[in-house]
């Protein structure tokens, strides 16, 4: 009997350990706990076809203010950028072809006009991977950083702010803890390939959030039936997110968005954590 129970409990470690998983911490798995390190937040972009980081640009777009909008392809066309407040921009040909920037978009209460400020990224507080393990789709890539880097004051003067890579977010000082995110790809001339949208980079009909001060395990991929893209590198199949809070309650700034749902299938296997050094 002894030896029995032994090979069960033997089994079980050797099944965890083949699930391409690390926990720790608050060992959740489900739920996206040890997933990736505290204070941190994984998003993985899944396309149709092999990457193309010449010809393609791809955007992972935030809008932090909590105000439950979503940022949609419109704002980077009409170049009015409503609803925006930071970008990840990846490919475009020459400048982030090999690593991802990072841009803050700052609405100018005095002009009304919408202005974006890259931002530098501290070593060690980005981590990009050009392709997906044990994803749902099989192409795409997935970037893995530091939540404060978006807890970012209104620029002075064309002045860049300065970003501070020693904490653990949430709490924010400038920005709400509720999520609305965005993914597109973009051609040659910065026009708008595909979103989440079924109907394309026009379609305004879809919703993506999330709570960072929560454990998160979460996705949106489009349903078949949605309209394709020529350029299958371009072509959108969805969005995942992993995401681990700090320990212990945090109060988010108000306004605080009201619930909401988008459509989801069933997450992938979860990442194995890695970090930059």
């Amino acid at each position: 009997m002894r030896r029995l129970v032994t090979a069960v409990v033997v089994a079980a470690m050797l099944m965890v350990s083949g699930c391409g998983r690390q926990v720790t911490g608050l060992n959740q798995p489900s739920l996206g706990g040890g997933i990736v390190p505290v204070g941190q937040t994984l998003i993985r972009f899944e396309t149709a076809g092999q990457l193309d980081f010449q010809n393609v640009t791809y955007l992972i777009v935030f809008n932090t203010t909590g105000n439950n909008e979503q940022p949609y392809a419109q704002g980077y066309q009409n170049s009015d950028f409503k609803n925006w407040s930071a970008y990840f921009i990846v490919g475009g040909g020459a400048g982030f072809a090999n690593s991802p920037g990072l841009y803050q978009i700052f609405q100018d209460p005095a002009s009304g006009n919408a202005n974006k400020f890259q931002v530098p990224i501290p070593q060690g507080t980005v981590n990009f991977q050009t392709s997906i393990p044990n994803a749902n789709a099989q192409f795409g890539f997935q970037i893995t950083f530091n939540r404060c880097l978006l807890d970012l004051p209104p620029p002075s003067a064309n002045q860049v702010p300065p970003v501070t890579s020693n904490r653990t977010c949430p709490p924010y000082t400038y920005i709400a803890t509720n999520w609305n995110v965005s993914i597109f790809t973009l051609d040659r001339t910065n026009s708008p390939i595909d979103s989440l949208g079924t109907t394309g980079p026009s379609d305004t009909s879809y919703k993506f959030l999330f709570d960072t001060a929560t454990l998160v395990n979460t996705n949106n991929f489009k349903p078949g039936g949605s309209v394709a893209v020529q350029n299958a590198a371009a072509q959108i199949v969805g969005i995942e997110v992993f995401s681990t809070p700090p320990n212990g309650a945090v109060s988010s700034p108000s306004p605080v968005p009201s619930p909401s749902t988008s459509p989801t299938a069933a997450p992938s296997r979860a990442p194995v954590s890695r970090t930059r050094t």
